[in-house]
């Protein structure tokens, strides 16, 4: 069974309370310690490692 769209409604719901702590506080502070760090979303995506996949690849093109 899948749910395609339960992700979407969780993301949003967090997405509404992040503004609703911006709108009345006028910043994020609340909520910075909610969030995922940068450093832990470019390692779930193995970002660095297809960043210097990139830029092997524009490497060698660039050699031609």
């Amino acid at each position: 069974v899948l749910y395609p769209l339960s992700a979407f409604r969780a993301m949003s719901q967090a997405a509404l309370g992040v503004y609703q702590h911006i709108l009345a506080d006028g910043t994020q502070q609340a909520v910075v310690p909610n969030m995922q760090t940068r450093m832990a979303l470019y390692d779930y995506l193995g970002y660095h490692a297809f960043e210097q996949q990139l830029d092997r690849l524009f490497a060698e093109k660039g050699a031609e």
